[in-house]
């Protein structure tokens, strides 16, 4: 492993390290520029810098430690050129070492990728990403016994609210190799301006559950589902946290919707079992950004970007994910 330089006057004293000790004159002058010169492009090949505010963490992990908040433009040294888990290693410019996800963090143009040729281009921005992956939504009728009981984009009848039930109600559902995996503290922070190019992303974010199921079958309904209120009708609000036992302030909302529950065997008392437990889950399914809930932010959740609809649910167990589905 190449030894970590944090700034370049560490870097200096290294090289000084290296011919302090007594030897050929005439060898120390042609070697000592040449490693000074290995040395500071070394250095300068461990440069990165953030594209968007973005957590510096302990380990490498959406669940791991946030050791403090890097903004946009920060310069960062590279520990180790390669990635683990989807992170980097850094040094941020306190010193700090931790761990960042790599989507916010570009390469310097003159970082070679760890098993690339020199003539390679750095990642691409973590947003490109989202926008190619995009698949706008077609909502789908709500069917019950062979009859159709509510439209495609249930009852709304004002231009936002169509789109948004239209988005709610498809039942498509992705490849496994669709999804984009972001971390939890990285969708719930997702630009609000960015919704246009957001929506319809097909994700994939690890938390757990907090708070309850919560079964949307009291008070007035909701447009999406033509305000029917049958269990069997309405979405389920799941909290989905960043650690366990989490208040709903502090929860992104991603919900299973009456069309696509009938594809899946999930229900509430399997769902209730993870609930402000220490099982870590995975939710899969479509972007979504919830603008009609955005009074709601620091009351009852924390962002008003959701996964809505779920596609897929996990659970970690021995280090490996298991497919609610996939249960008898």
């Amino acid at each position: 492993m190449q030894p970590h330089f944090p700034n370049l006057l560490d870097t200096l004293r290294h090289a000084h390290s290296l011919f302090g000790q007594e030897e050929c004159p005439a060898m120390k002058h042609v070697l000592r520029p040449f490693a000074f010169s290995l040395l500071l492009t070394a250095h300068a090949m461990a440069q990165a810098t953030v594209m968007r505010n973005v957590n510096l963490r302990s380990d490498a992990s959406t669940s791991s430690e946030v050791v403090e908040k890097l903004k946009s433009g920060t310069q960062l040294q590279l520990v180790e050129p390669d990635k683990t888990n989807g992170f980097y290693n850094v040094t941020a410019p306190d010193g700090q070492d931790g761990w960042v996800w790599s989507h916010y963090v570009k390469l310097l143009e003159s970082t070679p990728s760890p098993t690339s040729t020199p003539t390679s281009t750095p990642q691409a921005d973590f947003s490109s990403q989202l926008m190619s992956a995009r698949k706008p939504g077609s909502g789908q009728p709500l069917i019950e016994s062979g009859s159709e009981v509510c439209g495609p984009t249930g009852d709304a009848t004002n231009s936002t609210a169509i789109a948004l039930n239209n988005s709610k109600n498809r039942t498509d559902v992705p490849g496994d190799s669709d999804y984009i995996d972001i971390g939890w503290s990285d969708l719930a922070n997702l630009p609000s301006d960015r919704a246009n190019d957001f929506v319809g992303v097909p994700v994939r974010v690890v938390g757990f559950l907090s708070h309850k199921i919560n079964v949307e079958n009291t008070g007035s309904g909701e447009s999406t589902n033509c305000h029917l209120l049958g269990d069997s009708e309405v979405d389920w609000h799941i909290y989905l946290t960043h650690s366990p036992a989490q208040p709903i302030s502090q929860a992104i909302i991603v919900e299973t919707t009456p069309r696509t529950r009938p594809q899946h065997k999930w229900t509430t008392d399997l769902l209730n079992a993870l609930v402000n437990s220490q099982t870590q889950v995975r939710i899969s399914g479509w972007l979504m950004y919830e603008s009609e809930h955005v009074g709601a932010i620091g009351a009852q959740r924390a962002t008003v970007w959701e996964v809505h609809p779920i596609t897929k649910i996990e659970v970690q167990s021995d280090g490996t994910w298991i497919d609610l589905d996939s249960q008898p």
